[in-house]
């Protein structure tokens, strides 16, 4: 199993770690905007230093608007430089049916980056011009859960697309919306290509905590992994707003490794 920092932990480091994911679109746009190599560096930095030899690549740092084949490379030559390697770029590909040219740019930027899976939710509707997409650009998507609260509508998404969608079980989401992450695992085992291993503090709201310290069944989720012989990529997550994740991550990586 290859496990990843998910960069999206560091939606809060624009703001000095001063904001909360209730402000999340404010916090995405100040790393947008202050985004530089120079920074991407630094992240690179911290990542590699804190024991991992792969990310997930956030939309925040790699914005499909600004990307450009020059870009791309010199993004790829940083995490490089630092022995990382990407499982997934982790964006939204918005709503292929009103704006199918934001979704494309979406597909094009993760294909300069050499990546060959995205992680987004998507509806229903939506699907059979993502799988479209999927097969032109040869790339899988990994259907996220965020407002669905059972495993049974992402399946009903993925559908007959399976050869190219497949689920990526959000275990903070269905904490969230108060259904069992282990139970998820083990409902999508069949289609499960991506796992985001996360921990909240209570149902109902969406405050990320270190894994094990909030309501997440962590401990079984991974033993349902185990269980059922998982060796897809796997991205630790915890977007802290008011410090920086790092350590909490570094201590989840060091556990799962045991």
């Amino acid at each position: 199993m290859k496990i990843a920092f998910q960069m999206a932990n560091y939606f809060a480091r624009a703001t000095n770690y001063q904001t909360t994911t209730d402000q999340w679109g404010e916090a995405e746009r100040l790393v947008i905007e202050n985004f530089s190599l120079q920074e991407f560096d630094r992240i690179c930095s911290d990542i590699s230093e804190a024991g991992f030899r792969y990310i997930e690549v956030w939309m925040g740092h790699a914005f499909p608007k600004f990307m450009t084949k020059y870009k791309a490379e010199e993004l790829q030559h940083i995490w490089k430089k630092y022995q990382l390697s990407p499982i997934s770029y982790s964006c939204s590909l918005g709503d292929p049916i009103e704006a199918p040219h934001w979704t494309r740019m979406c597909f094009e930027t993760a294909s300069m980056l050499g990546i060959n899976m995205i992680t987004s939710g998507i509806s229903k509707e939506s699907a059979p011009l993502v799988y479209e997409m999927c097969k032109e650009f040869d790339m899988k998507v990994a259907v996220e859960n965020h407002p669905e609260k059972h495993p049974d509508i992402i399946r009903e998404i993925i559908g007959e697309y399976s050869d190219m969608l497949g689920a990526a079980v959000d275990t903070g989401w269905f904490g969230t919306q108060g259904f069992p992450a282990d139970e998820a695992i083990r409902q999508l085992q069949d289609v499960l290509i991506h796992v985001h291993l996360k921990d909240v503090q209570e149902p109902g709201s969406h405050h990320t905590i270190a894994l094990g310290e909030g309501i997440v069944p962590i401990q079984t989720c991974v033993d349902v992994l185990k269980e059922i012989e998982y060796d897809g990529p796997l991205a630790i997550e915890h977007e802290a707003g008011d410090h920086d994740p790092t350590e909490d991550c570094r201590k989840a990586l060091e556990w799962l490794n045991e």
